[in-house]
């Protein structure tokens, strides 16, 4: 209404302006007092109509002012945690509920640092889409909204209280299930040498164990197959078994029987940080039990996402009697070369003799089936200098080695990349080649670590092999081709098994001798492997060097540390670690050197110490007898050793020696 009315008095003044102009012709007089009469209604129009919007707009300004201060006590007294601060963290206004909240009502935070005063990561609130905080004993989720007032930037930050939602969410974590498998591992050998008339009792008593131990746990049992358990339990009890290091694992191996037969188990258990279906939780914790297993038995796996943990593995593995296993991979590995187009060998990197004779070995097998085999090697060094000399000596093999980069040629779709004496992708001459071929197989004789390659079309891992030529060995008997392995390819084969066992006095079992008796039917001889071994003068001198600065630890473990920059100071290392056990009384050894990449560990033991825990607990791995670790970057020598100290006093500790 009252924008009509101010239409009205503008549409009058102009018809004042337009009759005052028509007056302007017929009398000058009657014309300028029209336009007089204008100019003044136009003055007195334009300050009426400035002091009625001077009013509205000061009515307007009460209003939002009244809304402004309506606003400002309700937020103040909202029951959800309110504070405005800059970008360096000073508070500049926070509610009733954020002094309440923090408790910091009486002394006040006005102008104090929310950073310093309640330890709060301001750049990570503001960045993260979800920040949760916690501040005594209570859970906040917070969020963040940005402003300025074209001079200064501030954050308004919300607190909702969250901690009825995280007990909930913990407890709902504590309490969700988790699959446990369980195998025994010699089940096979139970059922082979121990009479019909025992047999029952004894699997009987691993039946009431692990039914007691399942009691215990509160859980829920199931055997599957007649080897095979499935234990489903809670979460929250999990802490309590890797606690006790899975004391089941002794208790089962303690079940005596008059054949002396050792009764293992294998089990795994998959844990995820992310909220699993029952299809995924399963799945993971069947691949932590194929961890246990491929790791050679008698030990518990806990796979939580991709961090592995061991418990257990204090016996060797149990080598095992039945050959169906090699003869079935045999005649995959056999398809898979056939239907290749070409055929890549590789080990890890610094390949030694057993990686070097392993790969020759299969080369003779991929010749006799009519496919090019290559052994990528990315450069000689001192442990198989000797083996490389020897294999050139036959022009045969001057084309068969190629470098990391020439192997890229070769990498096709239909090419068969088998990988020798290693499972881990970082330790391969060329990790990228696992990228590159879709078809891999994995031959190997080492414990399974968490990082191992998961990608295989076939996997070949035996931990109670000597070494990765024994394997390779019994996997060429089966292939029943002519001519598939010649004198040379013997001896490569017979020098590595030779070098992983110290000429057949450690980690040999019957089918190692079974193995070297196949190769000296093909012509192989102990002698030409003890030439290849051999050691020049100044490897032995260094070795003696690195043996005469042992001290011994525990009444019976030797220590040394030497420092050696040269291509062979891990060989010296390994070598120098096997002397040591010649000594009386010394049932352990480690070997810490020093070169230009940092810290090595080389240990040995006769069997009564597992280094091979040992060592894992310092990122390395291996076998009961003989492992290694690395420390990349380190170069204080002491420091190696206070780190090996403390890894053998927790063993010791651990298995009450």
């Amino acid at each position: 209404m009252k924008e009509s009315k101010k239409d009205v008095v503008r549409f009058a003044i102009a018809a004042q302006l337009i009759v005052s102009i028509a007056l302007g012709f017929y009398n000058i007089f009657l014309g300028v007092a029209g336009v007089v009469i204008f100019v003044v209604l136009i003055i007195y129009y334009t300050k009426n109509t400035s002091i009625d919007e001077i009013k509205i707009d000061k009515a307007i300004d009460e209003i939002y002012s009244d809304l402004d201060k309506i606003n400002q006590e309700r937020m103040y007294e909202m029951p959800i945690a309110m504070s405005i601060v800059d970008n360096e963290g000073i508070i500049y206004w926070y509610n009733q509920a954020f002094g309440k909240a923090f408790k910091k009502e009486k002394e006040g935070l006005f102008k104090k640092s929310i950073i310093e005063e309640l330890e709060f990561n301001l750049s990570d609130a503001v960045k993260a889409d979800e920040f949760t905080f916690h501040y005594e004993e209570r859970d906040y989720g917070v969020v963040t909204n940005a402003f300025s007032d074209k001079v200064h930037s501030f954050e308004l930050l919300h607190f909702f209280d969250i901690t009825e939602q995280s007990k909930q969410r913990q407890l709902y974590r504590k309490n969700s299930p988790l699959f446990c498998y369980i195998v025994i591992d010699n089940y096979d050998d139970i059922i082979e040498q121990i009479p019909s008339h025992k047999r029952s009792a004894i699997l009987g008593k691993v039946d009431l164990k692990l039914n007691e131990w399942a009691k215990q746990l509160g859980s829920v049992i199931i055997e599957y197959e007649s080897d095979r358990y499935l234990m489903i339990f809670e979460r929250g009890k999990i802490c309590a078994l890797q606690k006790e290091n899975f004391k089941i694992l002794d208790e089962i191996r303690e079940i005596e029987n008059d054949e002396k037969v050792p009764i293992t188990l294998s089990i795994g258990i998959g844990i995820s940080e992310s909220i699993l279906g029952i299809i995924e939780s399963q799945e993971l914790s069947h691949s932590a039990l194929d961890i246990a297993l491929a790791r050679g038995g008698d030990q518990a796996v806990v796979r939580q996402d991709e961090k592995m943990s061991f418990y257990g593995g204090k016996t060797e593995a149990t080598e095992k009697r039945t050959k169906v296993k090699a003869r079935v991979k045999a005649y995959g590995l056999k398809e898979l070369i056939k239907e290749s187009d070409h055929v890549l060998l590789m080990g890890h990197q610094n390949p030694d003799m057993d990686c070097l004779g392993s790969a020759v070995g299969l080369l003779g097998a991929c010749k006799s089936l009519g496919k090019e085999g290559k052994i990528v090697i990315r450069e000689i060094n001192y442990s198989i200098k000797s083996l490389f000399d020897y294999l050139l000596e036959n022009e045969a093999y001057q084309d068969a080695f190629i470098t990391p980069k020439e192997a890229e040629s070769y990498a096709t779709k239909n090419t068969l990349l088998i990988i020798l004496d290693t499972q881990t992708v970082n330790y391969l001459e060329m990790p990228s080649l696992v990228d590159q071929i879709p078809k891999i197989v994995v031959i190997d004789h080492h414990r399974r670590s968490g990082k191992a390659i998961k990608e295989t079309l076939l996997s070949y891992t035996e931990a109670y092999a000597s070494s990765t030529c024994e394997l390779v060995t019994e996997l060429l008997q089966y292939f029943d081709e002519k001519n598939q392995l010649n004198v040379i390819e013997a001896n490569a084969l017979m020098a590595g098994i030779c070098m992983d066992t110290k000429m057949f006095t450690l980690k040999t079992g019957v089918r190692t001798f079974e193995a070297a008796s196949y190769l000296k039917r093909k012509g192989a001889d102990t002698l030409i492997s003890k030439i290849l071994l051999q050691d020049d003068l100044n490897t032995y001198t260094a070795k003696s060097d690195a043996v005469k600065n042992a001290k011994i630890y525990f009444d019976n473990i030797a220590i040394s540390t030497f420092e050696n920059n040269t291509d062979y100071g891990k060989v010296i290392a390994a070598q120098a670690a096997d002397e040591l056990l010649n000594i009386k009384g010394i049932v352990a050894s480690f070997i810490i050197l020093k070169n230009d990449e940092g810290l090595a560990i080389s240990a040995r033991s006769m069997g009564e110490v597992n280094v091979q825990v040992i060592l894992e607990t310092l990122g390395g791995g291996g076998h009961l007898a003989i492992a290694g670790a690395q420390f990349p970057g380190e170069k204080n020598l002491e420091t190696g050793k206070e780190l090996l100290l403390t890894a053998i006093k927790k063993y010791k500790k651990e298995n009450g020696s």
